[in-house]
């Protein structure tokens, strides 16, 4: 359990520079955004006076289907950068990205800089010009990632793609160099510990509020999977497709639901169809985070992340803070927060077999499961929203209380 110290609201460094690679539509005067970075906006500003956000911003667009408002305030003022949705794209918008961050940079006490991504790099360089105290998050690992990509993928495009994530990783590490760092997973900790005064954290964005207490799951004959996340290549879903219709074929009634989109929706729809599961799997898109998310949460029986890389991925807490059963990849963070048979159960990265048998034993063994469930309910309090960023808010005020 972690230890809290109250940090005093009059920490001298009014103004919070963050640098996100989160993308934000401004669409007839409000902001939205999606997933969990709303929750962590709003609690991190309520320890300064004025928060800045360096952004990529989508101007004019109607928010997609999961997105939700942001309320700015008196205290909350967002910089635009380009949208740049694709690696070329933000190549080529690099240089107005420098030049919109060097307008704004000077008018901020410390900075947040969010990494992986260039935005994030971006902020800590600058910040280093200017002499402007900065810490780092870094929430995965792109070496980890560069290093699972093919050099064939896509007729030969893999080599582009590592080539692409090794030159950033050379980036992060520069930018990273004797700064603050919270990595969030022990490959990101272990990458820069020699290199920064790096404390190990978990990824989550829920308050106390959303954690309940745990209820009885597989109540009805229907066994329903719920997965929450990007449909691509390191998400892995096709791998819980192959599960599932290995369960169905031994004439278990299981069904999966899918949170989320991604570049791959049409080839696990194709795959889905292939293995003639279309009544048993259910793409219900991006979903807005609170009240309809949580739903999804709460009707599941067992929540699974196959992941082939993650760093500490909020979405176990988001699942363990709604009392709902976990079995997940034993890869990159997820060991951190999710322990053996103690709050959910791991299975090795990509192994369907012993993914199948995870998911039957924690729908056969009820007191493994109800075990999980409330650790799982307790771990998710001690690391929620409020907990996580009075933590995080105290370590740096003593970093930087000298300056």
């Amino acid at each position: 359990m972690w230890l809290f110290i109250k940090v005093s609201l009059n920490f001298k460094m009014k103004t919070l520079g963050i640098f996100t690679v989160k993308y934000f539509c401004f669409y007839q005067g409000q902001y939205y955004t999606y997933g969990g970075f709303g929750s962590y906006l709003n609690e991190i500003r309520k320890y300064f006076e004025k928060t800045i956000l360096v952004a990529h911003v989508d101007e004019g667009k109607k928010p997609p289907s999961g997105f939700y408002k942001v309320d700015l305030g008196k205290d909350l003022s967002v910089v635009h950068l380009p949208p740049a949705y694709h690696p070329i794209k933000l190549v080529f918008s690099l240089p107005l990205m420098i030049y919109k961050s060097l307008s704004v940079i000077s008018q901020m006490d410390i900075v947040h800089a969010r990494m992986p991504d260039y935005t994030g790099v971006i902020g800590a360089f600058l910040c280093k010009l200017k002499r402007i105290p900065v810490f780092c998050q870094i929430i995965d690992d792109w070496f980890v990632l560069a290093n699972s990509i093919s050099p064939m993928r896509s007729f030969g495009l893999g080599i582009i793609m590592k080539l692409y994530l090794y030159i950033y990783d050379f980036t992060e590490r520069l930018a990273a160099k004797n700064t603050l760092v919270f990595a969030q997973g022990r490959t990101a900790f272990l990458k820069h510990k020699h290199n920064a005064d790096v404390h190990m954290t978990i990824s989550t964005a829920h308050t106390k509020e959303e954690v309940i207490k745990p209820s009885p799951r597989f109540k009805n004959g229907t066994k329903r999977i719920l997965n929450v996340g990007r449909l691509n290549g390191v998400k892995n879903q096709a791998l819980i497709l192959r599960v599932l219709k290995a369960l169905r074929d031994e004439g278990e009634d299981w069904v999966f639901d899918h949170i989320g989109e991604g570049n791959q929706r049409e080839s696990l729809e194709k795959l889905t169809s292939e293995l003639g599961l279309e009544k048993h799997v259910n793409f219900h898109g991006k979903v807005a985070y609170g009240d309809d998310l949580w739903k999804f949460f709460d009707q599941a029986d067992v929540f699974v992340l196959s992941s082939r890389s993650e760093g500490t991925p909020k979405v176990i807490l988001e699942a363990l803070a709604r009392g709902l059963p976990v079995v997940a990849s034993s890869v990159s963070g997820v060991p951190d927060t999710i322990i053996h048979e103690e709050r959910g159960l791991l299975f090795e990265d990509n192994d369907a077999n012993q993914l199948l048998s995870c998911l039957q034993r924690m729908y056969r063994d009820s007191k493994l499961r109800e075990k999980c469930q409330f650790q799982g309910q307790g771990f998710a309090y001690e690391n929620s929203i409020e907990m996580q960023t009075q933590w995080t808010v105290d370590i740096v005020q003593k970093k930087f209380k000298k300056l």
